[in-house]
């Protein structure tokens, strides 16, 4: 796959009202702490993939709420199942190797510290690695439509194990990791520049998500249908 990156970072700023995508989903960001506008970023995260398999020159815009809210709450169960042996991993090592270092004395404390380091660090290999897998499942269910489509395993080996998805997805990773940076150097000016460091951030994942689209089209060969500005996802069957 060949990426441009000037057109990848431009790509939220195509669309006469990227200001007000750019800031609705900065809203969204900062009212996280609330259940319902996680579910709608994760709709909104959806539909950018989708444009990046179509290759659609502008971002989709927020609207027909309902459905944005429903693709939202089935990627999140997707990213969420996926996410389970991580977590599973991480509570049963890091638990008992607290319970360890509480009860067990020197000896005990020594192991305790060992196997909460070892759990911790096999726990985060875990999390990369079912995350990675996870953005295919959801990639996946975006495309199909379906909830069973992000438990396809079929489809999803094809693409994991695909150059045209790995090297897009490491790129759309340095993306979030540069619009985090910028976020953090915002974040020294107090509440200002914190806020507008979110709005930063919700700007990298849009590039980072139209990259990871393209990369998934790439990977399975799709053609793109067309190359005209985004719509709204329809709502998705569950199987």
């Amino acid at each position: 796959m060949d990426i441009d990156l000037e057109a990848a970072a431009k790509y939220p700023m195509q669309s006469e009202d990227w200001l007000k995508t750019i800031g609705i989903g900065g809203v969204l960001m900062l009212l996280s702490i609330f259940i319902v506008p996680i579910f709608l970023l994760y709709g909104y995260f959806v539909r950018v993939l989708r444009a990046g398999m179509r290759e659609e020159r502008e971002p989709p815009a927020f609207g027909d709420w309902g459905s944005l809210l429903s693709e939202g709450f089935w990627a999140f169960v997707v990213i969420f199942v996926y996410q389970l042996i991580p977590l599973i991993v991480f509570a049963v090592t890091v638990g008992g190797s607290v319970l360890a270092m509480a009860g067990g004395g020197r000896a005990g404390a020594g192991v305790g510290v060992a196997g909460l380091l070892g759990g911790m660090t096999i726990s985060a290999l875990l999390a990369l690695v079912f995350g990675y897998v996870g953005l295919v499942g959801v990639a996946n269910y975006a495309h199909g439509g379906s909830l069973g489509d992000g438990f396809d395993f079929g489809v999803i080996k094809r693409v994991g194990l695909s150059w045209d998805y790995a090297v897009p997805w490491v790129v759309g990773v340095v993306a979030m990791f540069v619009a985090g940076a910028i976020a953090s150097i915002l974040g020294i000016v107090p509440i200002i520049g914190a806020i507008a460091g979110v709005f930063v951030t919700f700007y990298g994942y849009v590039v980072a998500g139209k990259i990871w689209g393209q990369g998934y089209a790439d990977a399975l060969g799709l053609a793109s249908p067309d190359a005209g500005t985004s719509e709204p996802g329809t709502s998705p069957s569950v199987d």
